[in-house]
């Protein structure tokens, strides 16, 4: 009896877990002279890092902030790019999530 239980108590934790996905964000890269990778961190400054660089998780909005930057950043060939990471999300009731529990 102590065996089926911890069975279960182990199948149910699984069970509601999260899976880890891949989920996209986006950031705008920039063409600067003195760093390969290069990305905007405000409209008007920029970083050599992408854990410095402003981040969007709607390419909308990534768009707007894009069309905002000064004439200083819109110099140096700003383009969207799309990155991911991973990230753990519940399962859903009405859809299955392929990928690792996390």
């Amino acid at each position: 009896m102590r065996n089926l239980l911890l069975a279960l108590a182990l199948f149910t934790s699984a069970a509601q877990a999260g899976v880890l996905v891949n989920s996209p964000y986006w950031v705008v890269a920039l063409t600067c002279s003195n760093n390969q990778e290069c990305y905007a961190a405000s409209n008007g400054s920029y970083t050599g890092s992408l854990n410095g660089a402003r981040r969007f998780d709607d390419q909308t909005q990534a768009t707007k902030f894009l069309n905002s930057l000064t004439s200083s950043l819109r110099d140096k060939s700003p383009r969207l790019e799309q990155h991911t990471e991973p990230q753990c999300v519940e399962p859903s009731d009405n859809r299955s999530n392929p990928g690792r529990p996390c």
